[in-house]
C-alpha cells in the first residue's frame, strides 16, 4: 500500500485548493494499492521560518514545524496542489517546505498539480526547483488545471473531463517511483 499524502498549497480560507487536493485525492484512492488523504496546510498552523538552523543542519523545534515533520513522514509519498502567486507558489506553501527536514522527504516520490492563469505551469516549475532541495523522486507527469476552463467563475472547480485519467497517470507514476526508491530509504 502506498500512502499519499495530497497537500494543500494555499492557507487562504477561501481557497479553491481544498475541492482540488479532495478531487486529487478521490481520483488517487481509484489507483489500486493506494490510499490518499488530504492534508490541509492551514491546519498546522506553521509560524514563518525563523530556526536558529536550517532543517539541514538541525530539525526544526517549533512545535508545528514538529508536528508537520511527523505527520509528513508517515506517508510514502506525496502530492502537492498549489496555485499561483506571482509566478511562482504561495509564501505559506515555501515556508512549509523551509520547515522540512531533509530525510523526511528523501527517496519518496511527489507529484505535482497546479492551478492558475497559466494552467499551473509557473508553480509547479517553482516546485521542482525547490523540492530538487531534497532528493525527492518528482515524477514527470502532472495535472495542470486552468482558471478559466476548470472552475466556473473562477471560484468553483469543474474540471474539464479530459483531467479525469491525469490524476490516475501521475499516481501510477507515483507509486512505480515509490517502488524504486524504496530501497533506498
Amino acid at each position: 500500500m502506498t500512502k499519499i499524502a495530497v497537500i494543500t498549497g494555499s492557507v487562504r480560507p477561501n481557497s479553491v485548493g481544498g475541492p482540488v487536493a479532495q478531487w486529487v485525492a478521490e481520483k488517487a484512492n481509484t489507483v489500486a494499492g493506494v490510499q490518499a488523504e488530504v492534508l490541509e496546510l492551514a491546519a498546522f498552523n506553521l509560524p514563518v521560518f525563523a530556526e536558529e538552523l536550517p532543517p539541514m543542519a538541525a530539525p526544526a523545534k517549533d512545535p508545528a514545524a514538529v508536528k508537520w515533520n511527523e505527520t509528513l513522514a508517515a506517508y510514502d509519498a506525496y502530492v502537492f496542489v498549489t496555485p499561483e502567486y506571482n509566478h511562482s507558489v504561495p509564501g505559506a506553501l515555501k515556508n512549509a517546505i523551509d520547515f522540512i527536514t531533509p530525510s523526511v522527504l528523501a527517496n519518496k516520490a511527489v507529484g505535482l498539480v497546479g492551478y492558475s492563469f497559466s494552467a499551473g505551469h509557473r508553480p509547479i516549475e517553482a516546485l521542482r526547483l525547490i523540492l530538487s532541495n531534497f532528493t525527492t523522486g518528482v515524477v514527470g507527469p502532472q495535472v495542470n488545471l486552468h482558471l478559466a476552463t476548470d472552475f466556473e467563475n473562477m471560484s468553483s472547480f469543474a474540471p474539464a473531463a479530459f483531467h479525469d485519467s491525469e490524476v490516475p497517470a501521475m499516481v501510477e507514476a507515483i507509486v512505480a517511483q515509490d517502488q524504486a526508491l524504496a530501497a533506498l530509504r
